[in-house]
């Protein structure tokens, strides 16, 4: 899905009934639709590492996401301290 993450509900990738943490490497943004597909069993989702989320679909079909890294401060902004 294309939808930005600043448009869309975060979810644990591990539900926290079944002893998933509230954590970055458990949580992903998922879109409403994509989120209720999740909830009700359709598609299904794995992190395997944190900001790496693979979407299996109902025909086994798999697809691979990747966070963007942040961005880099100017060079010219001072440190915070």
């Amino acid at each position: 899905c294309n939808r930005l993450a600043v448009f869309c509900e975060l979810d644990h990738t591990t539900p926290w009934s079944q002893g998933g943490k509230t954590s970055y490497g458990n949580l992903a943004a998922l879109c409403k639709r994509h989120h209720m597909f999740k909830t009700e069993g359709y598609w299904h989702y794995q992190q395997p590492e944190p900001g790496t989320i693979i979407a299996i679909s109902p025909a086994g079909e798999t697809y691979l996401t990747t966070a963007d890294p942040p961005p880099a401060p100017p060079a010219d902004m001072p440190p915070p301290f």
